[in-house]
């Protein structure tokens, strides 16, 4: 949803640290008036320019040091820029660093109180919620001791629980559910489901590509303080997965560079992985395609045909079935047995099948040709995303989620 005007307005954003390598050079640099320059720059950030429209979930990914925290600090005017402007329309919720804005000798009613304040709820209006936001919080008596006796997760789940319980017209989220408990996570998902379809504001960091998959409709790839991309989250999720493997390959023996590959499938996809080997052909059976209609019950028949180097000592095919956002399902991998030799390099063929027992909607099956050394341990060589596809029209039935769990009623 993006209706009018944007709820959050990024404009050539950049942020620059002057690094000091020893105490004096910043009483220098005091003293020289800017006649000399005794400090490093450092850009943090540099000329990012986005919207967020009303309603809309956006993603902000990269590695740890990429400007994520910087952007978002800015963005809920915690952080001065260097350059660049931004603009916000709505009340704003920001959950960053864990405990900001608390103050440590204040107890949690009293923090609530001042959180709210300063994210202009009046006093009245903050004790007609507090009791929901004591109960979404679940600290129990730690409610009314010092904000300093809390643990780490104590403190987020108190944070959070302001963040949400107030109805924020945009809300920013950078790695908080990385802290707490499982159920405590579980409950802060439904309320971001829910806040959601109420069509508040989300701006979200996160290293989990599956919550970025789930929950946002457009991702900003940062890297080094720069745009690196933008686009749909499961295709920036996959990106930022070649760059990352990249880099692994890299630091390994060899050292041989991850990049893109041809996509095997139909339309836009994305492919990547080494000069190691390739998945030469994908369907569904013997001249089949690469999409099916497929009812419940239906058998899937996959065929796939890969060629790779005989340096390649562990050869093994992963088949990943996700859902229409790319989010796993679920999966398995399989060693490839050497069928034959062709211009030096090993060819094997993969055929298998498994049963449709799934609820209505369009799947799709990514492929991964690998050198895998164990469960933990492997390294693309070809990954095709979403490279076959299929829809299961709708039926009825009596299951709950995607998959059918194959339950015997004994009695």
């Amino acid at each position: 949803m993006n209706n009018g005007e944007p709820a959050i307005r990024v404009r050539s954003l950049s942020k620059c640290y002057q690094i000091y390598d020893q105490p004096r050079d910043r009483l220098l640099q005091g003293l020289f008036r800017g006649r000399r320059q005794f400090y490093r720059e450092f850009w943090a950030l540099r000329e990012v320019t986005f919207d967020v429209g009303r309603g809309e979930s956006m993603a902000i990914v990269g590695r740890n040091g990429s400007g994520k925290s910087t952007l978002l600090q800015m963005i809920a005017g915690t952080l001065a820029s260097t350059s660049g402007e931004v603009e916000v329309s709505g009340r704003l919720a920001a959950l960053l660093e864990l405990g900001s804005g608390f103050n440590p000798e204040f107890t949690g009613r009293d923090n609530v109180y001042l959180s709210a304040a300063i994210l202009g709820i009046s006093a009245d209006e903050t004790t007609r919620r507090f009791d929901e936001i004591a109960e979404f919080a679940g600290i129990g008596e730690f409610i009314e001791r010092p904000v300093k006796t809390y643990s780490s997760g104590m403190l987020v789940r108190l944070a959070f629980a302001v963040s949400v319980c107030i109805d924020p017209e945009i809300l920013i989220v950078d790695e908080a559910l990385a802290v707490g408990d499982a159920g405590f996570q579980f409950k802060c998902l439904e309320r971001l489901q829910t806040l959601i379809r109420g069509g508040t504001t989300l701006l979200f960091v996160s290293h989990d590509m599956s919550m970025v998959k789930n929950f946002c409709q457009s991702a900003i790839y940062l890297q080094g303080g720069r745009e690196r991309a933008r686009g749909a989250p499961e295709e920036i999720a996959e990106l930022y997965a070649l760059d990352m493997r990249d880099e692994q390959r890299q630091s390994s023996a060899g050292g041989q560079r991850v990049t893109g590959k041809t996509f095997l499938g139909t339309g836009k996809g994305m492919a990547f992985g080494t000069d190691d080997g390739d998945i030469v052909e994908a369907g569904f059976g013997p001249g089949a395609g690469q999409f099916a209609v497929l009812a419940r019950g239906d058998w899937a028949q996959i065929e796939v045909a890969v060629a790779f180097k005989p340096s390649v000592t562990r050869p093994a095919l992963s088949i990943l079935l996700q859902d229409q956002r790319l989010v796993n399902i679920g999966g398995q991998h399989f060693a490839l047995t050497p069928e034959g030799s062709v211009d030096g390099r090993s060819q094997a063929r993969l055929r298998l099948r498994f049963p449709v027992q799934l609820a209505p909607g369009r799947y799709h099956i990514t492929l991964r040709l690998e050198d895998r050394h164990s469960d933990l341990v492997f390294m693309p060589i070809d990954k095709q995303v979403g490279v076959l596809s299929f829809e299961v029209p709708p039926a009825t039935g009596d299951f709950i989620g995607p998959v059918l769990l194959p339950f015997e009623r004994l009695a």
